[in-house]
């Protein structure tokens, strides 16, 4: 299994600024406290069928505290969240999903850092980054795990040899009709690999505008799309999705990703909790238990992912690893280029839709 990506660690430690007395202390009352309200409230992206099952048993079992997940797309959540304030009737605790949506929640004030008051946070030289990564400064979103993004194929469909081997591959008159895009006016996250892919010279808007000719399948959400793939309803899935594409691949669907010689996405699932949440304690609680080894291995399982802890194992299937010769980190500027984008419906603009 290839490493995950390696990046600098260097300053991303957020500092101790208490004793380990009166750390102890503090998170003994957070524990306190947590148990006391009884349950956390999360809004998912990912954390659907077994995958919510495996979190909400082994979290539950754990701490006796009531997991209660409900699943749906960012951009739903953002304005359900923005309703909830609006009436002053917060009924989310945290949300999950990619950083893109985090950020979009970010920048509406609809976030909380606690990074800070986590122990598992403060642990040293176990992260492959750390993740306040993407969020240094605020340190209100954090990454729990990452996966690389490329284009998948459908084995029975796409010969050896046959499959694109370049971004730009996917203009081959050859795929017209055949490949899939997940919706830009539901994905900011897709918004953002293109924001990437731009500033690296990898595809220009041209590039873009070809690709939109291509007679691509729009579709709704990643998991709908890498299920598509695997009964054969197209051939090729431009972005792909590290997420399903594991799901189905470990499943035996007819599936691998391909490796792109420019380069490969590097995307990171994140979580965060959310502003005057009602149960703000229980929400430590179970980030802090995501980034101990238990959680991380609980995750990342699930999800047939690659973890941010080095102690722990990666869960990848061989059809969803590729070389990783020049990965691509979706970094936080990217993510806030990507919203801005995402908000002003840049993509349709752009290919005339």
């Amino acid at each position: 299994t290839p490493s995950p990506v390696s990046l600098p660690t260097s300053n991303l430690s957020p500092p101790i600024s208490q004793s380990p007395t009166s750390q102890d202390t503090a998170w003994q009352k957070v524990l306190e406290a947590a148990k006391k309200e009884g349950k956390v409230s999360i809004y998912s992206y990912n954390w659907v069928g077994d995958i919510e099952l495996a979190v909400k048993k082994a979290f539950e079992n754990k701490y006796g505290i009531n997991l209660d997940i409900i699943t749906g797309r960012g951009a739903e959540f953002v304005e359900r969240l923005k309703t909830e304030r609006r009436l002053n009737q917060m009924t989310g605790d945290m949300a999950e999903g990619s950083p893109a949506e985090a950020n979009n929640m970010k920048e509406g004030g609809l976030l909380t850092p606690v990074a800070a008051e986590l122990p598992a946070l403060r642990q040293k030289d176990v992260w492959w980054f750390h993740p306040t990564y993407l969020d240094q400064v605020d340190k209100a979103i954090l990454i729990y795990t990452q996966q690389m993004n490329t284009p998948a194929i459908n084995t029975n469909l796409v010969k050896p040899g046959e499959e694109p081997q370049s971004w730009k591959d996917l203009l081959d008159p050859k795929w017209k009709g055949k490949m899939s895009l997940r919706e830009p006016k539901l994905n900011a996250v897709l918004i953002v690999s293109f924001v990437a892919l731009l500033d690296k010279n990898v595809l220009d808007e041209n590039h873009i505008k070809a690709l939109h000719k291509q007679e691509l399948k729009y579709v709704v959400n990643s998991i709908e799309e890498i299920r598509m793939l695997s009964r054969g309803e197209f051939y090729i899935s431009a972005l792909g999705s590290g997420n399903g594409l594991a799901r189905f691949a470990t499943e035996g669907a007819p599936i691998r990703a391909v490796t792109m010689k420019e380069g490969e996405l590097v995307s990171t699932r994140s979580v965060a909790a959310i502003a005057n949440a009602p149960h703000p304690n229980a929400t430590k609680v179970l980030l802090d238990w995501l980034f101990s080894p238990e959680g991380q291995s609980v995750a990342g399982k699930a999800l047939s992912s690659l973890t941010v802890r080095k102690d722990v194992s990666d869960f990848q299937p061989q059809a969803v690893q590729t070389k990783m010769a020049n990965p691509i980190m979706l970094t936080q500027e990217y993510n806030e280029e990507g919203t801005k984008r995402y908000l002003d419906r840049w993509y349709d603009k752009l290919v005339g839709r």
